[in-house]
C-alpha cells in the first residue's frame, strides 16, 4: 500500500462498492502440513510497514512488531538502521519488487494502456516515472539484482511484490508476478512473496472492494496474500472513526470469494491482515476517519478470527504524514491498540493449535 497511490485507488473504490454480504468472519482450519514452505517463516509475524529508523525501530519493538516491510529496500549490512533493526529481533521483507512494478506499469499507463478519455490526467502516475522500466526483461533484470543483493543479508524474510494497481488495466502483473516468483525460488529460496490487495470499509456495514483487484493473483506468483482495508481517504474535514465498520463485516467473505476463483486457498498461501494504524490529519488539507485503541484492536481481531496467520500495521511512517497524524510513532491509543489486536492474534492462534 503505496500510498501515493493508495489514496486514489481506494478513493475511486469507494464509487464502485460493492453492497456487504450478511456474512460473519469465521475461523478457517489449516493443517500446518499444507502451508507453503517459503511463508514458514513469518507465520504468526507481527509486521510493521516502513518502521526506517533506529528511533522508530525502538517504538516498533516496543508495541511487539518482529518484522518490517520497507519500499526503500532492505538497509544495507552495518547502517545505523540494520544495527538497530537487528538489536530488537525485527527483520525485514524488502518491497522494493513492488516499487519495481509500479514503475513498470507507471509506464505502460503512459504507452500502452493510457486511462480512459474521460480522465483530464493519469490518475495513477502524473508522469512515467521511470521509463526504462519499460518490458518485462527490464523489470525482471532490476528485480534479479535487488535478489542478488539480498541473498547476502540474512536479516531478509520475504518480499512485498505487489501493491496498488490501476484498475483499467486488471490483471497485467499476473504473468511477470509469475516470473518473479521463479526469480526469488531460484535466487532466495525460502522467502515468500507477499501479494498485497487493497479495499475500503465505511460506515455501518457499507465496504468497497473491487473484484478486478484480484485479477493478479495467481498460485505461481504469491505464497502470502496481504490485505490492506482502510476508511475512506480524502476527508476535508476532521472525522472520528466511530461507527465504521472496523470488524469488516462483509467485506472478508467477499475478497476471499474472489480470489478464490483464482485458485488462492488460505490453508495453502496463508493470510496477512494488515490493519489502519493512523489517523487524524493527513497530507496538507485532508484527514483521516479513526482512531482509538478499540478501533485497532477490533480490526485485527477480525482478520485472525477470519484466518490470518499473520497481522500487520500501516504504517509508521508515510509521505502523507503531517503534523498531528495519529501514528504508532505518536499516538499512545495507537500503541495501546497494537498490542491489544496483537494479544487478541495471539490468543486465536494458541487456541487453533490447540484444535488441530
Amino acid at each position: 500500500m503505496n500510498l501515493r497511490t493508495a489514496a486514489i485507488a481506494v478513493t475511486l473504490s469507494l464509487a464502485a462498492g460493492c453492497s456487504p454480504a450478511n456474512v460473519v468472519p469465521t475461523p478457517f482450519a489449516r493443517p500446518a502440513a499444507t502451508r507453503r514452505t517459503a511463508s514458514m517463516s513469518l507465520l504468526h509475524a507481527a509486521v510493521g510497514f516502513s518502521v526506517d529508523t533506529p528511533a522508530r525501530a525502538a517504538t516498533a519493538a516496543g508495541e511487539g512488531i518482529t518484522s518490517t516491510i520497507l519500499y526503500g529496500g532492505s538497509p544495507d549490512p552495518g547502517s545505523a538502521l540494520e544495527r538497530a533493526l537487528q538489536s530488537h529481533g525485527i527483520t525485514v521483507v524488502d518491497a522494493g519488487i513492488s516499487s519495481i512494478l509500479f514503475y513498470w506499469e507507471c509506464h505502460r499507463t503512459h504507452t500502452v494502456v493510457p486511462p480512459p478519455s474521460s480522465y483530464s490526467y493519469n490518475p495513477y502516475c502524473r508522469t512515467d516515472e521511470s521509463p526504462k522500466i519499460a518490458t518485462e526483461a527490464v523489470a525482471l533484470a532490476h528485480v534479479s539484482h535487488l535478489l542478488d543483493r539480498d541473498a547476502k543479508r540474512s536479516y531478509v524474510a520475504g518480499y512485498w511484490v505487489l501493491d496498488d494497481w490501476v484498475w483499467w488495466d486488471y490483471g497485467s502483473g499476473r504473468r511477470l508476478l509469475e516470473k518473479i516468483h521463479k526469480l526469488i525460488a531460484q535466487k532466495t529460496p525460502g522467502r515468500p512473496a507477499i501479494c498485497g490487495f487493497g479495499a475500503g470499509f465505511g460506515k455501518g456495514t457499507k465496504y468497497y472492494w473491487d473484484p478486478g483487484t484480484a485479477k493478479n493473483y495467481s498460485n505461481g506468483g504469491c505464497d502470502i496474500v496481504g490485505w490492506y482495508n482502510y476508511t475512506p481517504f480524502g476527508r476535508r474535514k476532521p472525522s472520528s472513526g466511530a461507527n465504521y465498520n472496523w470488524s469488516m463485516h462483509g467485506l472478508l467473505p467477499a475478497m476471499a470469494r474472489t480470489l478464490r476463483k483464482y485458485g488462492w486457498r488460505m490453508p495453502r498461501t496463508p493470510l496477512m491482515g494488515i490493519g489502519q494504524a493512523w489517523g487524524g490529519r493527513y497530507g496538507t488539507r485532508h484527514y483521516q476517519p479513526g482512531i482509538t485503541a478499540a478501533e485497532i484492536q477490533t480490526q485485527a481481531a477480525a482478520f485472525c478470527a477470519f484466518g490470518a496467520d499473520i497481522i500487520s500495521w500501516y504504517a509508521w511512517d508515510d509521505s502523507g504524514y503531517a503534523r498531528g497524524t495519529q501514528t504508532p510513532n505518536n499516538s499512545q491509543a495507537v500503541a495501546s491498540g497494537i498490542a491489544a489486536g496483537l494479544n487478541a492474534c495471539k490468543t486465536g492462534w494458541a487456541s487453533r493449535a490447540e484444535r488441530l
